[in-house]
């Protein structure tokens, strides 16, 4: 070989790698890459089983409780790994939500707000969660309002609410207009007719629309992205329509101060769901925490567990208990794995 070729080889091969980087998956590895290093996520170790309507990971003693409800088009996977500390010293259940996940029914027509109540007390019996004293409800997106709406009906119960993420807005028009973070969920919510063509066609190749979701939101974990088509159209139409565009906040929010039920708000910087100036208005002057964090999107609760952990697990008056402040502390480091033996 001349000396010539010898020089114009790695020249060659920079613009290789060049090329190869530059080119649609070349950019998507380095996207996904990019998103992943740094992430919380891992996938969930515990077992899951069917509760009434839900599949559920059910964990930990009967103790006092957390519940993680996912948001939109989602699953409660979001919860990885790290969430399952929690169950070293009360019991923690994460459920796939009706109609969505493990839980998509696909013979239900209609998925109102006290279907998902339901379903959710269900839940609660079938995982012993009525045994417990307190319950901490943690949710995401969607799963915000809902939140608030099952510690309503359970306020003798549930003594927090903490929300990621909460799609909150002072009229159904406006969150019409800014619902979900991703322009597939845009687009469903302000064009029905599109958005029930999109989901009958996901629905019948599911395995095929999963691959392509892993395309179109690279910065999504692999097996997350993969779950984003199980659903249905009228689980996603109900879910839209009562979860996230015709809530009334301001009721949800004087009904919660009014039974005692601390409430506690957070967004990541980059988050652009939600109106949070409007939801800093609504909770002036209430027993209510707004925290806007320095990092984070739409995704903290799959991007960030620590932070989400310490929100959960941070003592209040009424949460106390029998908890000492270094219990509390420890459940947000690195270690508290639960105790294998007491997985359901």
């Amino acid at each position: 070989m001349t000396a010539s070729c010898l020089a114009s080889s790695p020249v060659r091969s920079r613009a290789w790698v060049a090329t190869l980087l530059a080119s649609p998956p070349g950019l998507w590895s380095i996207t996904h890459g990019l998103a992943m290093t740094g992430s919380g996520w891992a996938a969930p170790r515990g077992a899951r089983r069917q509760f009434g309507s839900l599949w559920a990971r059910s964990l930990g003693p009967d103790r006092d409780a957390v519940v993680l409800l996912h948001g939109l088009i989602s699953t409660g996977d979001v919860f990885g790994a790290a969430y399952e500390r929690l169950a070293s010293r009360r019991r923690l259940v994460v459920p796939d939500l009706l109609g969505f996940g493990r839980s998509m029914d696909e013979r239900r027509s209609s998925f109102g707000v006290d279907d998902h109540l339901d379903a959710l007390d269900e839940l609660a019996e079938g995982t012993g969660l009525f045994g417990s004293r307190r319950w901490t409800l943690g949710a995401h997106s969607m799963g915000v309002s809902l939140a608030l709406r099952w510690a309503i009906r359970h306020a003798d119960r549930v003594v927090r609410v903490v929300g990621w993420g909460a799609p909150m807005h002072a009229s159904p028009a406006r969150a019409r207009r800014d619902v979900a973070g991703s322009a597939m969920a845009r687009s469903f919510a302000l064009d029905t007719s599109l958005a029930e063509k999109m989901c009958a066609l996901s629905c019948r190749h599911r395995m095929a629309a999963g691959w392509l979701s892993t395309v179109a939101e690279p910065r999504l974990p692999i097996p997350i992205a993969r779950q984003v088509p199980l659903h249905t159209w009228p689980s996603y139409r109900d879910a839209v329509r009562h979860l996230v565009i015709h809530v009334d906040w301001q009721e949800l929010m004087s009904t919660c101060e009014h039974l005692g039920i601390e409430v506690r708000l957070a967004w990541g910087a980059r988050d652009p769901v939600g109106d949070r100036s409007y939801a800093k208005r609504l909770t002036s002057g209430r027993a209510a925490h707004i925290e806007v964090l320095d990092h984070g999107d739409h995704r903290l609760p799959l991007t960030d567990p620590m932070t989400c952990i310490s929100q959960l697990t941070e003592r209040s008056a009424r949460s106390a208990g029998d908890h000492s402040a270094e219990d509390e502390r420890g459940e947000a480091g690195q270690g508290g794995e639960p105790d294998e033996g007491e997985h359901e």
